[in-house]
């Protein structure tokens, strides 16, 4: 994504944008030219009124809850991004786990499948962040079923374990991206 071009966003389970954030310092680096948010995802109050004043976005960009989105109605992206939710995976959690038939706040990472099933035209890439503990044996099948599904759809699969601090990030927090 070294291209000179604007960059269309859509982001899920949104938070206050931090996604949104490294873009814009890809942009302040000039590793991209641009990028706009097309849509986000979020239901938290307090989370949308930062995430607007943030990103200097109107609220009417927020789509709400992503099980109310109907893949359809969204407009092209050329990249997704969620950081669904991790209770139910984390070792801090209950670890329910996040298997399709859950119905764990964790299992809401399948519609973002669902979403991509549905969308007239696909992004381009799609970006998957949660917790270490989502690549432990314990959920690993589920994990590869996620990917599974990606790969029918098309996309090829990249994933990593990734450390903050080896991103001068003053935290131990290591995250899994897909």
């Amino acid at each position: 994504m070294t291209n000179k071009n604007t960059i269309k966003v859509g982001t899920f389970f949104s938070g206050i944008g931090s996604p949104e954030k490294a873009l814009e310092k890809l942009k302040n680096e000039k590793f991209i030219d641009d990028y706009k948010v097309e849509f986000f995802s979020e239901i938290d109050k307090n989370a949308i009124k930062s995430y607007c004043a943030i990103h200097d976005v109107d609220e009417s960009l927020n789509l709400g809850s992503i099980t109310s989105i109907k893949g359809e109605d969204l407009p092209y992206c050329d990249l997704w991004v969620g950081g669904f939710p991790c209770q139910d995976i984390s070792c801090a959690g209950k670890m329910r786990g996040f298997n399709f038939e859950s119905s764990t706040r964790s299992s809401l990472g399948w519609e973002m499948i669902r979403l991509l099933r549905e969308v007239k035209n696909k992004p381009k890439y799609v970006i998957f962040e949660n917790v270490a503990m989502i690549t432990s044996k314990k959920f690993k099948d589920t994990l590869n079923l996620f990917k599974e599904d990606l790969m029918s759809l098309g996309y090829t699969l990249y994933d990593d374990l990734l450390s903050a601090t080896n991103y001068k990030i003053p935290q131990t927090r290591t995250r899994y991206f897909l």
